[in-house]
């Protein structure tokens, strides 16, 4: 009778076993199905291991050795899968250009929570699309060079007032750098 119950055991667990691995290699195929249905023309690279992707390469070498060996091996730009996110790394300016520019559309940029805290969830580094576009159009014009020159008088003459109230004075650089405003 023992023996019985030990092999009805066996069997159970064998069955049980076999549900199981049945079971993980279904949620893994659906997992790298996802990847193989993308209609999207991705970059030449490899994603590493489910969830782990190549997080693990990264941080076990010099992170220079990582992407100087991924650019020799895929080009200027590659796709990998770093702390489970996958991800598009170029390498150059132009391969920049090109996926910023030309393939803007394709991609959405992520950024990390903390780049988020430290510039607000309102930064203009953080919109996409139109009201991107104006808000930079907006900002822009500051920073062409017609506004800059336009400017420079009044930087200068703030720049000599303030070196003339510290002569003769110990300040704290950073205490005055609080108090420096273009404008009012």
């Amino acid at each position: 009778m023992e023996l019985i119950i030990i092999i009805f055991l066996f069997f159970l667990a064998l069955a049980a076993f076999l549900v199981l691995l049945l079971l993980s290699s279904l949620s893994l195929l659906k997992f790298l199905s996802k990847f193989a249905k993308s209609k999207l023309p991705l970059p030449p690279g490899t994603m590493g291991w489910p969830y782990i992707g190549e997080t693990f390469q990264l941080y076990s070498q010099n992170p220079n050795t990582f992407f100087s060996s991924k650019v020799k091996k895929y080009g200027s730009i590659f796709k990998t899968h770093i702390l489970g996110c996958p991800c598009v790394m170029t390498s150059s300016p132009e391969a920049a250009k090109l996926v910023l520019v030309s393939k803007a559309h394709l991609f959405k940029p992520t950024f990390p929570a903390s780049k988020e805290r430290m510039l607000g969830k309102q930064a203009i580094f953080f919109h996409q699309g139109d009201y991107h576009s104006k808000l930079r159009k907006l900002v822009l014009r500051a920073f062409m060079p017609e506004s800059i020159k336009n400017i420079v008088p009044d930087i200068e003459s703030l720049a000599v007032g303030s070196l003339d109230s510290w002569e003769g004075k110990l300040i704290t650089t950073f205490q005055e750098m609080k108090t420096v405003r273009l404008f009012d």
